[in-house]
């Protein structure tokens, strides 16, 4: 069940990651055309691409946390093994979760709600629309962590790693 989750996750995750890159690809070819052809470039293109390099930035990151393959201090667990190596990635989760918790989530809502009546110069849209990708992967971040458990758990149980 929980590799079926997690399979679910990865998969949301990267299929909205690839429509936005290549949004991001197709908005920046048409901002060079428009630019050198036409001699008008696209404001519309430029504003919306910021914001979608964003989104599929922390999207990334997300997805690079529920992977494991987020950057790390790795020599400090290099240096355990087994049970203590799991401690080590533990801690490291622990910490990571609690930044989910408090700074995307909670602070993710709260900068949400103080620039929801603040619009975007050009699309017009609420900047709160703009910063709902934090507490969004917030929510993520915290998910792949939790399903985590079931891992160390096992871990724990038979001493082999994961």
């Amino acid at each position: 069940m929980v590799t079926k989750i997690k399979k679910a996750l990865d998969r949301t995750i990267m299929s909205i990651t690839t429509v936005f890159t290549t949004v991001l690809v197709a908005g920046a070819i048409w901002q060079v055309v428009s630019r050198y052809f036409f001699n008008a470039p696209s404001t519309v293109t430029g504003e919306l691409l910021r914001f979608l390099l964003v989104w599929t930035a922390i999207l990334g990151a997300t997805y690079a946390f529920g992977s494991n393959q987020h950057l790390a201090i790795t020599f400090l667990k290099n240096k355990f093994k087994g049970k203590s190596r799991l401690g080590v990635r533990i801690v490291n989760d622990v910490f990571i979760f609690a930044f989910a918790i408090l700074i995307m989530i909670k602070g993710g809502m709260e900068v949400v709600s103080i620039t929801m009546t603040q619009t975007t110069p050009i699309l017009n849209i609420p900047m709160g629309v703009v910063y709902s990708i934090l507490p969004i992967c917030g929510v993520l971040v915290v998910i792949y962590k939790l399903l985590l458990v079931k891992e160390y758990q096992e871990e724990l149980s038979t001493g082999k790693e994961g």
